[in-house]
């Protein structure tokens, strides 16, 4: 971007945001407070937003509500090319829109929502007002509007390089070189910060509890079954499929396990490994059904979607489970993820590819857990206990 298009986009941004709050306070405000006044009178269930970054986990959470009978909805400012956009209810394609649209479109989606909904989920990069340089503003706002924010973390916009590197003896930054993160530490400090003064509830999720300013909750990852059913493979074929599926290598320790295959097939046992990466999420699917074994991640110490996915196809799943992580997840109790670090990858993956009936019993395991733990109704019922926090 040339200098002069970016100080018009400054100037744009301000002028608009200035004229923004302006409405936020005059109107919207007041508004918003009246709506939710007499929705608590007629007894409505709460009005639930997430937005606006296109994960699969706000469309699953989302689900989650609606089990719990209140009304939920996602919107979102793109779609990932991995995911279908039908996934979300409102799609804005804010970056196919002509500039002027571009820059008006997140305001007036804000001034919208906040006029409709009761509770706002978002990740710790900011509001519907993210990309904008008012995105602190519009937290104050909402809360003085009424209404409920809830805040948790989906990887980068929480994590703390120079807190994450003290966990030992493995963490998610172990394989990524100083300077190579995503993130600058000190504007993940700025989100936390924000979020600590205006969020009504803090969760944690999976590794990420201890960088939080606080934590109110964790939020178990909820998981939306698709087609496919738990079938274990059969036994009758000469390898065993190990599939990794990383969306980013140095995160997942993927490198670990490739030498971990390498070393038993130079052993002599009959193991393949299939990497999955950059797939749609139905081709993704079929791969998955189709392997003897699902490898998550070796690294950061906590379990995530494609664990789980992997647990309800009836698949015996390898996962890294730091144990300064269990305080927070009770669950792992019951967890049949067999847990792996870089120091144990080899030795465990030997096992499971020399036992198929160990694999057998693990992939049984499975998808009761993942009913018990992450169907949509008991991770609603948790989010139900947290609106009725923020709200």
């Amino acid at each position: 971007m040339s200098p002069l298009r970016r100080r018009l986009r400054v100037t744009a941004h301000g002028f608009v945001g200035l004229l923004w709050g302006v409405v936020f306070v005059v109107a919207v405000v007041p508004a918003a407070r009246v709506r939710r006044a007499r929705s608590r009178r007629e007894g409505r269930p709460l009005r639930i937003l997430w937005a606006p970054l296109p994960t699969v986990n706000i469309r699953c959470a989302s689900l989650a509500d609606r089990t719990q009978g209140l009304e939920s909805t996602t919107l979102v400012y793109d779609v990932y090319s991995i995911n279908s956009r039908d996934l979300f209810d409102h799609v804005i394609d804010v970056a196919r829109r002509p500039l002027p649209v571009r820059i008006l479109a997140p305001y007036a989606v804000s001034v919208w929502a906040a006029l409709r909904f009761d509770v706002f989920c978002f990740y710790f990069d900011g509001g519907l007002l993210y990309a904008t340089p008012w995105w602190r503003t519009e937290l104050a706002l909402l809360r003085l509007a009424g209404r409920g924010i809830i805040v948790l973390p989906y990887g980068g916009d929480a994590r703390l390089r120079s807190k994450t590197e003290e966990i030992e003896p493995w963490n998610v930054f172990s394989e990524v070189p100083a300077d190579h993160e995503d993130r600058r530490e000190t504007d993940v400090r700025e989100h936390l910060d924000a979020f600590a003064r205006h969020a009504h509830v803090m969760l944690g999720c999976a590794d990420l509890v201890e960088d939080l300013p606080r934590v109110d909750g964790v939020f178990r990852f909820p998981f939306a079954p698709k087609a496919a059913k738990p079938r274990r493979t059969t036994h009758a074929r000469s390898q065993v499929v190990v599939v990794h599926a990383p969306n980013h290598r140095h995160y997942k320790g993927t490198d670990h396990l490739l030498r971990a295959v390498e070393q038993l097939r130079s052993e002599g046992l009959p193991v393949a490994l299939d990497l999955v990466e950059r797939l749609p999420n139905d081709e993704a699917l079929e791969r998955y059904e189709a392997a003897d074994i699902v490898a998550d991640q070796f690294l950061a110490g906590a379990y995530a979607l494609f664990a789980i996915e992997g647990m309800s196809l009836g698949k015996p799943v390898i996962c890294y489970l730091n144990d300064r992580f269990r305080p927070w997840h009770p669950e792992w109790r019951e967890c049949p993820i067999v847990s792996a670090s870089p120091d144990t990858l080899a030795d465990v993956l030997r096992a499971l590819v020399s036992d198929a009936e160990l694999r057998d019993e693990l992939g049984r395991q499975g998808p009761p857990y993942v009913e018990k733990y992450h169907s949509a109704e008991s991770v609603g019922r948790d989010l139900a206990a947290f609106y009725r926090r923020a709200a």
